[in-house]
């Protein structure tokens, strides 16, 4: 058993490494739809989150591994407390927001040709290899990991690949959308709070969004 009290370090430090009002004022703008659309305040939300997965990096990372602790915590360890609902909801906005603006990763590691003569390829191309073949590829964002992997994916962790029990890999074009549906899974969890259902709605009314703008990707 985990004390309740890990909760709040996991969230603390999600809320101190993002941008989290940004993200909430973008989520509010993406699915209000009583008032007509700002398209410019829209776009300055999304350039300032885009800046923090991209220039602010290792900090994202590392926020996103508190998330995802986050989520493991409240899995196993949920006491029904009243702040557990707002803890999933934000940490699943973190999240949503790193899949959505940091760059993909691939769905898996090419093949190395072992097959290859020597003389096919130069020998610092063979070094580099060999040295990616050892590093990480991936890591389970909402599972316990040993501080080397977690160090390994703040520094260099935009070519491994973020996975997330019912997720999969967060970075993949279809890996926003699948956190947000599995945000809600764990809000319906919490049966006892009203919070529970009003962050399931938010979040539906974002997968919504999400939707269509990626059918909408597609015609275009």
């Amino acid at each position: 058993m985990e004390h309740p009290t890990v909760l709040h370090l996991h969230l603390a430090r999600v809320i101190l490494l993002t941008p989290i009002q940004q993200i909430l004022d973008l989520v509010k703008l993406s699915t209000d739809t009583s008032t007509p659309p700002n398209e410019l305040q829209t776009t300055t939300l999304k350039k300032h989150v885009q800046r923090w997965a991209l220039e602010d990096q290792h900090k994202a990372r590392l926020a996103m591994i508190h998330a995802g602790v986050l989520f493991w915590h409240v899995r196993r360890y949920s006491s029904d407390a009243f702040h557990e609902p707002s803890s999933v909801l934000l940490a699943t906005l973190a999240l949503w927001a790193y899949g959505t603006f940091a760059p993909h990763t691939p769905a898996k590691k090419p093949a190395i040709n072992n097959t290859a003569s020597p003389s096919s390829a130069p020998q610092d191309s063979d070094q580099d290899t060999e040295a990616t073949s050892l590093f990480p590829t991936s890591i389970q964002l909402d599972r316990p990991a040993d501080d080397e992997l977690v160090q390994l994916f703040v520094k260099r962790g935009q070519s491994m690949r973020a996975n997330i029990t019912g997720v999969g890999n967060l970075c993949s074009a279809k890996g926003p959308l699948r956190v947000l549906n599995e945000g809600q899974n764990l809000l319906k969890g919490l049966k006892i709070w009203g919070e529970s259902k009003r962050g399931i709605e938010r979040l539906r009314k974002l997968s919504e969004v999400c939707m269509q703008e990626r059918e909408g990707g597609r015609v275009g």
